[in-house]
């Protein structure tokens, strides 16, 4: 009895996960900020590795982290502009 209780639980918050229709719209902008904060800190951190190899003199490891920094800018651009999905 109780396995089915607990799979009942599990099937109604797969459809909440899945619909976000009780989402709350400020948790959702929250999570998205967090999101944002957390990659802008990882890209961050990424220009200071870039500038320290540029001036060690490895510019095969600065173009890599570069092209690195460049596609994680890239893809949060696109993130940031793309347009909300139809409900």
């Amino acid at each position: 009895m109780a396995d089915l209780q607990w799979r009942e639980k599990v099937k109604r918050i797969t459809n909440v996960a899945e619909s976000g229709q009780h989402v709350p719209e400020q948790a959702k902008s929250f999570g998205m900020g967090c999101f944002y904060i957390f990659f802008a800190i990882i890209i961050l951190l990424f220009i200071f590795l870039l500038i320290g190899f540029i001036q060690k003199g490895h510019y095969i490891a600065a173009t890599i982290v570069g092209l690195l920094c460049l596609g994680g800018i890239i893809i949060i651009r696109r993130i940031i502009n793309a347009d909300r999905l139809p409900k």
